[in-house]
């Protein structure tokens, strides 16, 4: 049976926790007084506007990075163009080189021909004999049978000549045609290849800027979810102050309905100066200079090391205790309306009350020292409201009569 309760307890605390989790700002809102939550407010909004500024700079870099890809498809476009028309250059020089190799081949074939011809006509005039070009002039019955072997004779060797000559011109100027053309293949080739490298630069380019677009969206879209958050959370805010204000209003007409006086020094049904009146110097409040949260109020004026420390309200006192590299020597007062009271670094052996005893507003409960993690006398003083936890501590300065 035991047990089981324990086991029904654990639960009853998991679920407590989620929630706190979850909500905890909320709660503490709620449980702060409206001067905190307004300051809690003007905290949330400038967190909202710092984090829109974050996301405007964000998508500033992606209408950036957008433009520089549209540049990148622009320039690839462009490329893929160039290798285009190279590659219907390097087509066409190809079926150029093509039809010269075929023209090239006639002409050899041509050349073949013509020489075999030349060929077989000196070799019948060999067999015919020794007879020789002179010959064959000196055999001339006449003058006139003389001129016309010799222009016979003159003719035919030109012709030789000459075709001999042509066959060769037209061979070397087709083999030289082709070799340009090869080259000039080569060359195009070539200026495909360069055009092909530069476009797989763009793409890879284009590739890891889109990636960086898509980075930048996902920061966006959490930037954005984050922004959502803040407002429903200004919202709740927003409700919380209402509600605050109201009971605030409530606590005032209760106040103002009671009798009596007050001691100097003290807020009727509030919170008394923890120090005397002399020593209120405060040296750091809810937050440091540094800006890191402080969540107290200390006094640290000049002198103030061994004077009394009173309870700021009545109440009964829940926790005597010493936390070494902490609060040091330290006091927690219950006061039985849903706030508490901490006071820490206080001098050793100059604790003046116990666990359970009942304490009434402005009396001494220790000394002021500098125990615990202290760089000098001083008191830290904490507020808190219920159900006292560190977590929900609220600002000493908008309860104190300072």
């Amino acid at each position: 049976m035991v047990n089981k309760r324990k086991k029904k307890v654990l639960v009853i605390l998991i679920v407590v926790s989620l929630i706190l989790i979850c909500t905890g700002n909320y709660i503490s809102s709620l449980a702060a007084s409206s001067s905190e939550l307004r300051q809690q407010q003007q905290q949330n909004k400038q967190s909202i506007k710092e984090t829109e500024a974050e996301q405007e700079k964000i998508r500033s870099q992606m209408t950036s990075i957008q433009k520089e890809v549209e540049e990148l498809n622009s320039q690839i476009l462009s490329y893929e163009s160039e290798i285009s028309d190279l590659s219907n250059k390097i087509d066409e020089a190809t079926k150029s080189i093509d039809t010269m190799q075929i023209e090239l081949n006639k002409k050899q074939k041509e050349l073949e021909e013509k020489q075999e011809l030349l060929e077989k006509r000196l070799v019948a005039s060999y067999k015919a004999g020794n007879t020789s070009y002179l010959d064959v002039l000196l055999s001339s019955e006449s003058l006139t049978s003389f001129l016309s072997n010799y222009y016979l004779i003159e003719q035919l060797a030109e012709s030789d000549t000459k075709l001999i000559e042509t066959i060769k011109e037209s061979k070397n100027i087709i083999e030289a045609s082709k070799t340009a053309l090869e080259e000039s293949k080569k060359e195009l080739e070539v200026a495909k290849e360069t055009q092909e490298s530069k476009k797989a630069a763009l793409d890879i380019a284009k590739s890891e800027k889109s990636a960086r677009v898509a980075e930048l969206s996902e920061e966006d879209r959490a930037l954005e979810e984050k922004i959502e958050k803040m407002q429903e959370e200004d919202s709740k805010i927003m409700a919380a102050i209402k509600a605050a204000e109201a009971a605030e209003k409530q606590n005032s007409n209760q106040g103002n309905n009671g009798s009596g006086s007050s001691a100097p020094g003290k807020v009727p049904g509030g919170f008394a100066l923890p120090v005397p009146s002399g020593y209120t110097l405060v040296t750091a409040g809810w937050y440091y200079s540094s800006g890191r949260l402080h969540g107290a109020t200390d006094f640290g004026a000049g002198g103030i090391n061994g004077q009394p420390v009173y309870a700021s309200k009545s109440g009964t006192v829940m926790l005597v205790a010493y936390q070494d590299g902490g609060y040091g020597n330290y006091i927690m007062i219950n006061h039985h309306d849903g706030t508490y009271t901490l006071y820490a670094h206080g001098q050793n052996g100059s604790v003046c009350v116990s666990e359970g005893q009942t304490v009434s507003q402005g009396q001494q409960i220790m000394r002021v020292g500098s125990t615990g993690n202290s760089t000098g006398p001083h008191l830290h003083f904490e507020i808190r409201l219920a159900p006292g936890g560190s977590s929900n501590r609220v600002n000493p300065l908008n309860y104190l009569p300072l």
